[in-house]
């Protein structure tokens, strides 16, 4: 039909969303027209878009035309007041084959002309319950069947978007409220199930961004709030949504969206936190095969900010010369029992979160901060690993034993350093110095074997938010402090020494590895680089990721044959199971997981410790960013650890007083190597956005 139009023809084309009358007044080459359209437009469909064709009408007078248009959809509307399409569908039933439009025009009203077709084709095509059009541009009545099954599915549709008008009018009309009064209306609204979906996708979609699975939905959700509210909201894409819930009062700020994104709760469900309750409450009685240990004067060490209390270090002196090293870790099972609903939700989280505002812990506060916890003058259950040395230091014995411990003393790491500066010669301090010594050697030990440590600059990033505005502190850890580095070598003994154990017994268990890289780690390339972060860091991009796996194998960056993490079942569902395994095999009682079920483990806590680890690491950084926000122009000290483009002046650096590395665009020639001062030229938090730049030069002054 559109290869026939010409100049003069009183058509009904399609604009996409809508039909419109016209006429045509000329034609554009072999596939588009020209055509004066309702209302005195002039539009330029293309000639597939036309519709119908209704006749001739005066295409060289636009007045004659516009009248002629105008009586027209006067008549189609008239015609269209007197279609039942209901009646019509119950006539037209009966017929065994579709009925053209003329047909159906005849059945109506008695008549068949081009406008009483096109208002025929026009109520079907509004009203499509009871009659489907086919290609062929005629129309099949419907069964009863379709017609109740369409029927259902148009209420439904009705229903859902009456349901959506709902949802963005009411958020509109929070919108419109004060800003004190929002957060409680939007505790009421969200009642509201399908308004709490559509919050639910937004917040979703500021959290997942762009590679949000849904985002067109999120967007086209936008769209029909900004409607609703009379206005939009500031920020691209994502942050938009960001934005709606700060206004709505759901967020603030500096709401974690890394929280979100990686689905941590930071609140225990409430059968949990009753469930801990309990036990706390619960007077804890030795099982007959545990040793008590409480008599041995033993110690911790941690961070003065530390709750979780999970190992304690005790040494003596043996008769032929040597040392006893007892390593206690706290046994979180002794009170949680697999498959019980605290350790169904541990094993759903994996692991506690260390962030600056807090802690998120894998137990309640009340069991992970109190009983479970290797807490001054309290007796608790623990898993004590004994390493006898010869007067050597050479390894001569271990034995893994389920006990009862008390720690005499609580130690911060500043104390602890503190005294082994010092010159006291009291019991606690020789204690320390016994400790430490066992520890270098291990540590030296270690190297020996080929253990790849890498010294690089940490800092404490703490925030407090108590206040109207959170206080952002960042301050740098102090290298190579004596005490962290005893902790953590006499940790390192502990987990390898049980990893051993579970080898040698054929304990299922899940067990650290890593590969030695491809390449060595001293060879020219890496030994050309400068001393330092540099080397450091070009020495990282050599080696492999650590694995878990159930099978033991060994770990090159430790520099041991076998490795497990055994020392903080408080915080690590995967130390749990290990002591648990090994609780199980010293009992003589069945084991609590076979290998298939380690492997099910497994499979759960390397996915949850993963999205941990980057939500712990994405919010470091978000706070890492708003303090230099707060301070941006203030100078401060980077390492250079190599040259990007040295035409263009780009250097990847190392901030030292935020350690973090970042890149930085250079004001002049620097090296490798080299220390400079930069500053925060722009910063963007939630953006995720730092851009440094080397500090000017500063003017050599006139002679």
């Amino acid at each position: 039909m559109s290869t026939e139009i010409a100049a003069g023809a009183l058509i009904e084309f399609s604009t996409g969303d809508t039909h419109r009358l016209g006429v045509v007044t000329d034609t554009l080459g072999k596939k588009k027209l020209i055509v004066l359209a309702e209302g005195g437009d002039e539009m330029r469909p293309a000639r597939n878009d036309v519709t119908f064709a209704l006749g001739k009408a005066p295409a060289d007078d636009a007045h004659r035309a516009a009248q002629k248009i105008q009586k027209t959809a006067e008549a189609l509307a008239g015609l269209g007041a007197e279609i039942d399409v209901a009646m019509l569908w119950e006539f037209a039933r009966e017929f065994d084959e579709p009925q053209a439009p003329g047909s159906l025009a005849e059945l109506m009203f008695a008549e068949d002309s081009p406008v009483h077709r096109l208002a025929m084709v026009r109520a079907l095509r509004d009203d499509a319950l009871y009659f489907k059009a086919r290609r062929d541009g005629t129309f099949e009545a419907r069964d009863d069947s379709q017609v109740a099954q369409l029927r259902e599915q148009l209420e439904a549709e009705q229903r859902k978007e009456a349901e959506r008008a709902l949802v963005f009018d009411k958020l509109a009309e929070v919108l419109k409220a004060p800003a004190e009064e929002r957060p409680a209306r939007m505790q009421e609204a969200m009642r509201i199930d399908p308004l709490r979906d559509t919050i639910f996708l937004l917040q979703d979609f500021a959290a997942q961004g762009e590679e949000f699975t849904h985002r067109a939905r999120a967007e086209e959700a936008l769209e029909e709030l900004a409607k609703a509210a009379g206005r939009g909201f500031s920020g691209q894409a994502h942050f938009k949504a960001f934005t709606l819930m700060r206004e709505l009062g759901l967020w603030d700020e500096h709401y974690n969206l890394a929280l979100h994104r990686y689905h941590i709760d930071e609140s225990l469900p409430e059968e949990v936190v009753a469930e801990a309750q309990r036990l706390a409450d619960q007077p804890f009685e030795p099982e007959s095969w545990r040793q008590d240990l409480t008599q041995r004067f033993c110690l911790t060490i941690d961070d003065a900010s530390t709750r979780d209390i999970d190992d304690a270090l005790a040494i003596n002196p043996t008769e032929d010369g040597g040392w006893e090293l007892d390593i206690h870790i706290a046994d979180p099972s002794a009170l949680v029992a697999p498959g019980s609903l605290l350790d169904q939700e541990a094993r759903r989280r994996a692991t506690s979160v260390y962030l600056p505002t807090g802690v998120i812990p894998m137990f309640p506060h009340r069991l992970s901060e109190d009983r479970m916890s290797l807490l001054q003058d309290e007796r608790r259950p623990a898993i004590t690993t004994r390493v006898r040395f010869d007067a050597d230091l050479a390894i001569v014995d271990t034995t893994v034993i389920p006990s009862m411990v008390c720690v005499k003393k609580r130690l911060t790491y500043e104390e602890a350093d503190a005294l082994l500066a010092g010159e006291g010669n009291d019991h606690v301090t020789q204690m320390l110095r016994q400790l430490e010594h066992i520890a270098s050697e291990r540590y030296a030990w270690r190297a020996e074997q080929g253990a790849a440590t890498f010294e690089i600059p940490e800092v404490k990033v703490w925030v407090d938010t108590e206040g109207d505005a959170p206080e952002v502190e960042v301050h740098p850890l102090p290298s190579a402090s004596p005490s962290r580095l005893l902790v953590s070598e006499l940790m390192v003994l502990g987990n390898e020494r049980i990893g051993r154990f579970c080898e040698l017994n054929e304990i299922p268990t899940i067990y650290r590895i890593q590969e030695s890289p491809d390449l060595p780690l001293d060879d020219d390339e890496i030994m050309a680089v400068p001393e330092g972060l540099p080397r450091t860091f070009a020495t990282l991009r050599r080696m492999k990721r650590g694995d878990l796996s159930t099978r033991p194998d060994s770990h090159f960056g430790l520099g041991l044959h076998t490795y497990v993490q055994a020392s903080s079942p408080i915080r690590r569902y995967s130390d749990l199971i290990c002591q648990r395994q090994v609780k199980a095999f010293l009992a003589g009682e069945s084991l609590p997981y076979n290998a298939e079920e380690m492997l099910q483990v497994l499979a759960a806590v390397e996915s949850s410790s993963r999205d941990a680890s980057r939500a712990e690491r994405e919010t470091n950084r978000y706070w890492i960013f708003e303090h230099l926000r707060r301070t941006r122009g203030q100078v401060m000290h980077a390492i250079v650890l190599e040259i990007k483009d040295e035409r263009a002046g780009r250097a990847s650096v190392f901030v030292e007083e935020c350690a973090y590395r970042s890149n930085c665009s250079l004001r002049q020639k620097a090296s490798v190597g080299e220390r400079i001062e930069v500053v925060a030229e722009r910063v963007d938090p939630r953006g995720d956005r730092l851009s440094l730049r080397q500090k000017e030069p500063a003017a050599e002054p006139e002679s």
